[in-house]
């Protein structure tokens, strides 16, 4: 399962669970886990606040963030794609 490696890499370097790092940042757990999945993107304003707790630049938090969404979305388009081009295929032999 993809992952948000920045912030999985900091929350384990200090120990703490996502359950201590969402209580950290003030955030409820269900968000925190889905910023950490890419399940939801992360704003700049999160990203502050990761940079903060883990003592980094909040560019590299947005940063990975964006690189999880890019790398989430060109899956689910090759996924699309693939799916579409065994439908024309099949079509394709239908024709022949």
């Amino acid at each position: 399962m993809p992952q948000n490696i920045l912030m999985l890499y900091c929350r384990r370097t200090m120990h703490f669970s996502a359950q201590k790092a969402a209580k950290l940042l003030g955030m409820p757990l269900s968000l925190y886990r889905d910023l950490e999945s890419g399940n939801v993107l992360m704003n700049y304003a999160q990203a502050r606040q990761l940079a903060k707790l883990y003592g980094s630049e909040a560019k590299y938090f947005y940063e990975a963030a964006q690189q999880l969404d890019q790398f989430l979305t060109n899956s689910i388009l090759i996924k699309t794609l693939k799916a579409d081009n065994e439908c024309l295929r099949g079509e394709l032999e239908n024709l022949k």
